[in-house]
């Protein structure tokens, strides 16, 4: 497998910087377009909670219940929106917590607490065979913040880290990485057909060849967050005026599930098609 060098980081860091800004605006003009034509929302607005932001929701590995990739840990959830306490004392900056079979896969900062073998600045990418409940340093250790993970049902991991838009690919659970083509992703998703479908500032795309090339997917809501059941074969999102979205099998369409009050922050969806999401009002389950 080829691995990633350095010689073109200064260009594809300032593309980065400049499609993080396209994307922080994306987000934005969503959230403006709530304000100004507002739906009721379903999530409720009295579950409050004292964890600050929520990067992403996954499944727990080992358990029947979910973990949350927070700001300062993780934390973990019930199916019924229930959050619980902070898995160990570790107090990183848990950014594309992603799960792949039985482990866990993550990136982001370290925290005051945080074990120096993680490495800083950045994690660069740690894995946890436990349930969060501990973790080793993979690669890229105090090198990369991967803002995006996602894996395939297979076994392959995708990513993009904060410093470029070089979508990378990795065979052997994060050990060793190749690029494989650019995307500006917000979010990034596999879906149960192998297709890679990205958040993008241009709306949905979708690569059939493993992130080589990408076109629009048609027909698609414009969504700023997106995330996948653990069988890949249904899609959850966020979109203009918080409007959730579903879509079950890959010619179907996408489907209004509710609204979120105020801005989402993470979404996820089960096999059965429950959802969870974490907005202004904290952890709401939107049953099917």
């Amino acid at each position: 497998m080829r691995t990633l060098t350095n010689s073109r980081l200064p260009t594809l860091r300032r593309r980065r910087r400049a499609a993080l800004t396209i994307a922080t605006a994306l987000a934005a003009s969503i959230a403006l377009a709530g304000c100004t034509t507002p739906a009721p929302p379903t999530t409720g607005n009295d579950h409050a909670t004292s964890i600050d932001h929520v990067h992403a929701i996954v499944p727990d590995p080992n358990g029947d219940g979910f973990l949350l990739g927070a700001h300062d840990g993780i934390y973990t959830a019930t199916l019924d929106g229930q959050v619980g306490g902070r898995v160990s004392d570790s107090d990183f900056d848990a950014m594309g917590l992603t799960a792949i079979g039985n482990a866990l896969i993550a990136s982001g900062h370290p925290g005051r607490t945080t074990a120096p073998e993680l490495g800083s600045p950045n994690l660069g990418i740690i894995r946890s065979e436990d349930s969060a409940q501990s973790w080793t340093p993979v690669s890229f250790t105090g090198e990369k913040d991967f803002h995006v993970l996602a894996a395939n049902p297979d076994g392959t991991l995708y990513g993009s880290a904060s410093d470029s838009i070089e979508l990378l690919r990795s065979d052997d659970i994060g050990q060793t990485w190749s690029p494989v083509g650019e995307v500006t992703a917000v979010s990034l998703v596999v879906d149960a057909t192998g297709r890679l479908i990205a958040a993008t500032p241009d709306g949905l795309q979708v690569s059939a060849d493993e992130g080589a090339t990408f076109t629009t997917l048609n027909d698609a809501p414009l969504l700023y967050i997106l995330a996948a059941s653990p069988d890949s074969k249904r899609l959850v999102g966020v979109g203009n005026g918080g409007q959730i979205w579903t879509i079950a099998g890959s010619t179907a369409e996408w489907v209004p599930a509710g609204t979120t009050h105020g801005s989402a922050q993470a979404i996820t969806i089960t096999n059965e098609g429950d959802i969870l999401v974490f907005d202004d009002s904290g952890l709401t389950a939107l049953p099917r």
